[in-house]
């Protein structure tokens, strides 16, 4: 018998396997992780949760590995998008590489990198720095650098005058406003970043959101402000520095940002405003208490706030407690609720964040959250804005209070406005933005009359993950084996002729469904991987490889044939691509989609359809026209969906 000590929560399980817990609730749908259900809460054996650990590490586990693998990534680069057109991608690269080559401590080659910015400034007056580390006053420019230079030196640990670092003061400084936050960023390693949720952002994205919303009397912040790129760019526009506050939790990112300030602010005397702290936790959500003095509220909030980051124990139960509408743990969910919270009424806030935010089900806390607090006003959508990161962004801009238009402005391919009241009725509040006016109406018409969901009205089971296709697949058709069908074998309604055979032993893999669930009387089989619905169907109890996953639909009196038809058909197709607009079928995406009410005339039409399309008798395209005549989509509107699906 286990004990209770054996049994570790999700925080723990992410600690163990190095990844999110965004990437551990991933690979429990997709049925990698079984979790154990003790008093209505998901633990883990932390027995199994080690041996998949060393899985991975031993490259034993291909799919699971690379996910665990960027989070452990030493690999570093320059990130080329923040660099813009003032910056020398070359002189970077060059100070960069030598820290590298050299194993700089990263804190002290700051340190030497700041003297040398600030000296040419005209800010300190040596480079000696034997000389500096005495704290001389006059070789200071005002009390303010002197200030932050020496309390910066007095948090390093084993500061160094070797030659090595001296050579950092020679290096020539080329003309960036952030040199000092782009060289910390190109010496951390990818799995840093990672871990951390920290990117940079591209030059003309955070220049897009100040020149629409910046004026020079704006009181603004950064609630996770990096080294500030954000600020620095408001700082042509904002008069007094004293209207600018950023709050970060690294100290050396904090150190680059009061130094960026400075130095944009030549003629001011001044103390940055800003402060080494936790946005999320020390800032008191009752009465807005800190342990410094700042603003309550604030015109402006912007920021690109950590993605995926993964917090520690202790700070995990404070953001539990402190914010419990949020249940998907999702760091960027925590810094919009807070900055919600921080915004005076009317005041504005821009944030750059992942597009999974819209559509994905998990999301659904926050997506209800910014509905009952804020004005949507514009949603922007920006594609793959990053280096080394290949998941699409968007900009979202709220407005704190409620206004009678709701009127939402959409920047994709077209720009167009929409009622953000329409995303409350959507299943799950998804922020469906593919979706126009035009869209809107003819996707109505699949939700107009009574209709069934496949949530709880289905059976859903992954195909076989063998753990070693090389192994366990073989092209030729042997003694006992039997077909099995990738993604690839997969069209509408029929399964092509699969080129693997395999020897059906489930115990031998890493991953099987229920044998039922392959052996079912009837199932659909489709893609998982891909922009489009494409389901087959099948009853003659066909094996599947993880690439196709199985459906079995269990609405009471409604035919499978029936439920194939509108998922293979032209109409569902637009919905889902309207709606959803995801490179995977996500079983929470499809159990969305309505199963309207037909007559018995109707459904024994739709199969009659289907059973003559299996047997190649007709066109699919007849099933398809025949849908579009139930649905009541005219000439024009058909003409329009086909444009889209094009």
């Amino acid at each position: 018998m286990k004990t209770n000590r054996d049994h570790i929560h999700i925080k723990q399980a992410a600690d163990i396997l190095g990844v999110s817990d965004a990437t551990i609730k991933n690979w429990i749908k997709q049925e990698y992780l079984n979790p154990l259900n003790l008093d209505n809460t998901l633990y883990f054996d932390r027995y199994e949760i080690t041996q998949i650990n060393e899985k991975i590490k031993n490259g034993k586990l291909d799919r699971l590995n690379s996910r665990a693998n960027k989070r452990n990534s030493t690999k570093k680069f320059v990130p080329i998008e923040y660099i813009g057109q003032e910056g020398s991608l070359i002189e970077i690269a060059d100070i960069t590489n030598y820290i590298i080559k050299s194993s700089l401590n990263i804190n002290c080659a700051i340190f030497y990198i700041a003297v040398n910015i600030l000296e040419k400034e005209h800010f300190i007056y040596t480079k000696d720095i034997d000389k500096l580390v005495n704290f001389d006053n006059s070789i200071f420019k005002n009390e303010t650098v002197f200030k932050e230079i020496y309390n910066f030196y007095k948090k390093l640990d084993n500061f160094s005058t070797n030659i090595r670092y001296k050579k950092l003061l020679k290096f020539n400084i080329p003309p960036h406003q952030d040199i000092l936050g782009l060289v910390y960023q190109s010496i951390k390693s990818e799995g840093e970043k990672a871990k951390q949720g920290s990117y940079y952002t591209p030059i003309n994205i955070v220049n897009g959101i100040v020149s629409d919303y910046i004026n020079e009397s704006s009181l603004i912040l950064d609630p996770c402000c990096g080294t500030g790129q954000f600020l620095l760019n408001t700082c042509e526009i904002i008069k007094n520095p004293n209207n600018i506050y950023g709050f970060d939790i690294d100290p050396i990112a904090v150190f680059i940002s009061k130094i960026n300030l400075i130095l944009k602010y030549k003629s001011f005397e001044f103390t940055p405003k800003i402060y080494h702290l936790d946005t999320l936790i020390d800032i008191d959500q009752s009465s807005l208490f800190c342990s410094v003095d700042i603003p309550k509220s604030y015109d402006l909030i912007l920021t690109n706030p950590p993605w995926g980051l993964h917090f520690e124990n202790e700070s995990f139960n404070k953001l539990k407690t402190f914010y419990p509408l949020i249940t998907s743990n999702e760091s960027f969910s925590y810094f919009l609720v807070k900055s919600i919270e921080l915004l005076k009424n009317n005041g504005t806030l821009s944030f750059i964040l992942p597009e999974s935010i819209l559509n994905i089900k998990v999301h659904r806390d926050i997506r209800k959250y910014i509905l009952d607090n804020t004005t949507i006003l514009k949603i922007t959508k920006l594609g793959r804005a990053f280096t080394n990161v290949f998941t699409n962004v968007i900009r979202l801009d709220l407005f704190k209070g409620k206004s009678n238009v709701c009127k939402t402005e959409i920047i994709s391919n077209n720009i167009f406005n929409l009622n953000q009241n329409r995303f409350l009725s959507n299943p799950s509040f998804i922020f469906d933005i593919e979706v126009n006016n035009n869209d809107n109406k003819i996707i109505e018409k699949a939700y107009t009359n009574n209709y069934y969901t496949l949530k709880d009205n289905a059976e859903w089971a992954l195909g076989v993950v063998t753990g070693n296709n090389k192994k366990f697949l073989s092209p030729d058709k042997e003694h006992e084996s039997e077909e099995i069908y990738k993604g690839k074998d997969i069209t509408k309604y029929l399964l092509f002729e699969s080129s693997n055979f395999i020897k059906f032993e489930p115990d031998k893999y890493q991953q099987v469904a229920p044998i039922e669930k392959y052996r079912a009387k009837e199932k659909l089989i489709y893609k998982f991987i891909s922009k489009h619905l494409v389901f087959a169907y099948d009853n003659q109890q066909k094996l599947t490889l993880n690439s196709a996953n199985i459906l079995i639909p269990k609405i009471k009196n409604y035919p499978i044939k029936v439920v194939l038809a509108l998922l293979n058909s032209s109409f569902y197709q637009f919905i889902y691509s309207k709606k959803f607009n995801t490179i995977k079928v996500l079983r929470g995406n499809l159990e969305e989609l309505p199963f309207p009410i037909f007559s018995n005339t109707e459904f024994k039409e739709i199969v009659s359809l289907v059973d003559k399309t299996l047997s190649r008798e007709i066109d699919q395209s007849i099933i398809d026209s025949y849908i579009m005549k139930l649905f009541n989509i005219s000439k024009k509107e058909q003409d329009y969906i086909f444009e889209n699906l094009s």
